[in-house]
């Protein structure tokens, strides 16, 4: 039980940092959106060139998640901070009727495991460093890369990515433009966490849309990635879904790694 929850939790937060496609409540062209005159991104490099030149004003924001994966939901809500060297995430998921929180600060992730989980109760973080992470067969540098919204963009770009659709709509109260963009999985390694056995049993020309939601300065609302492409292709019976709603961009954020006399090495199963 241990280990599903260790893969578990590592996929989600791999999936939050993915997703964090955006940055601050300030810049951009109010109310605008899009290309700053007044109509939505046609090409996907323009609306990443935007996206770069916003988050050098940006700095953190809330998100909630909702993800189906293989039969079981996970929820998560969290915070993060979005500057470059200094990206850091806070997160409390839940799985299976479990909580376990969850940070990744100074390019290393904490899991507080479920009580009873831990194997040494005195000190009830562990850890995962990059090496940690090589041995699961993770890129932890493509995970350390995946807080940054410009990456996240850029990688879309790198599948493929192209903007199918746009339209006009609302999230949570606020107008928004609705981007369709589809991209061909087996080349989105880095939005698997870097997972390059996941992405090598992958199809080429597997295409799945990303919904991507942005209001009128450009700053992510809503991402949303249907996975049912990804099981259908290395033959799970069952596919996902996963939605992050993004709130109070601009917030200040305080996240720090636990103390160090709570924290434990990664366990091996």
């Amino acid at each position: 039980m241990r280990t599903s929850v260790l893969a578990a939790g590592g996929v989600a937060l791999a999936l939050a940092l993915t997703a964090c496609g955006g940055d601050d409540s300030s810049g951009g062209d109010a109310l605008t959106g899009g290309n700053g005159n007044g109509g939505a991104f046609s090409d996907l490099s323009s609306l990443v060139a935007s996206a770069q030149e916003e988050t050098a004003k940006s700095s953190s924001s809330k998100f909630t998640m909702e993800m189906s994966m293989g039969g079981q939901s996970i929820t998560a809500e969290g915070e993060g901070r979005y500057s470059g060297d200094e990206t850091a995430m806070s997160m409390t998921m839940n799985m299976a009727g479990q909580s376990m929180d969850m940070l990744f600060v100074d390019n290393v992730m904490y899991m507080k495991m479920p009580e009873g989980m831990n194997p040494d109760p005195s000190k009830p973080w562990i850890k995962m460093t990059a090496e940690d992470a090589a041995a699961q067969g993770q890129d932890f540098s493509q995970m350390s890369q995946q807080s940054d919204p410009t990456k996240t963009l850029e990688q879309l770009q790198q599948a493929g990515g192209e903007i199918k659709n746009t339209q006009e709509t609302e999230v949570n109260g606020e107008q928004a433009t609705q981007y369709t963009i589809e991209l061909d999985l087996s080349k989105a390694g880095g939005m698997l966490g870097g997972d390059e056995q996941a992405t090598a049993s992958i199809p080429e020309g597997t295409m799945i849309p990303v919904e991507l939601y942005l209001n009128g300065d450009n700053l992510p609302l809503r991402v949303e990635m249907n996975m049912d492409a990804v099981a259908e292709a290395v033959g799970a019976p069952t596919g996902g879904k996963m939605v992050m709603n993004y709130t109070d961009w601009g917030t200040p954020v305080d996240i720090q790694a636990p103390p160090a006399d709570q924290v434990g090495e990664m366990p091996s199963f």
